[in-house]
């Protein structure tokens, strides 16, 4: 008799092959807690790659998820959409748009978003936007990759000599709640301090 798999049984053990910078310090459990914590109606991500944080999300939240990246169109460690819409195929919550992090933000109202995860090679100029433009759609939490000191010192940003991200994270230390998680590539967690 064949083994019959479900379509997502199929999904969780293609996922657990996915490689993801986030998996060596478990940083699933930190999406899976915040769907539990905040029982999220809208997340948003930008940037896919493999889809380790988009599994996350879809395995531990009943949430309308939109998944934006720019995949092809991102000259270096892009996303394939083709493997990206197969794998989520049948996942009825997500829509997996091709979107630019920069020219999307009047996509969304303000306090709108309860999540909002941004991945997509995170420099300053990163986090700055995403303060300064999204963070007003975000009535949960704001999720960014990077955010350490050893983070901002990885090579490809010492070599193209792109904005750290902890002087921007202190630039607004005052304004908003800021919360690093340091084990590389580390992940940085903000929210309005009027966020729930």
């Amino acid at each position: 008799m064949p083994h019959i798999v479900s379509g997502m049984m199929l999904l969780v053990i293609i996922m657990s092959n996915i490689k993801s910078s986030y998996k060596k310090f478990n940083y699933g459990k930190v999406f899976q807690s915040l769907c539990f914590s905040l029982e999220p109606k809208l997340i948003v991500e930008f940037g896919i790659l493999q889809g380790y944080s988009l599994d996350c999300f879809v395995k531990h939240s009943k949430a309308s998820i939109v998944a934006n990246d720019l995949f092809d169109d991102f000259p270096f460690n892009a996303a394939d959409r083709t493997f990206i819409e197969e794998k989520f195929k049948g996942v009825d919550n997500l829509k997996i748009n091709k979107k630019n992090f920069y020219d999307s933000v009047d996509d969304y109202e303000d306090n709108s978003i309860d999540i909002l995860h941004i991945d997509i090679a995170n420099t300053g100029d990163t986090y700055e936007f995403a303060i300064q433009n999204y963070l007003p759609k975000v009535k949960g939490v704001m999720v960014l990759e990077g955010g350490s000191e050893e983070r901002d010192n990885i090579e490809w940003m010492v070599k193209y000599d792109k904005p750290k991200i902890q002087p921007v994270l202190k630039k607004y230390n005052n304004d908003v709640i800021i919360t690093v998680l340091e084990d590389f590539p580390s992940l940085t967690l903000i929210k309005n301090d009027t966020a729930v």
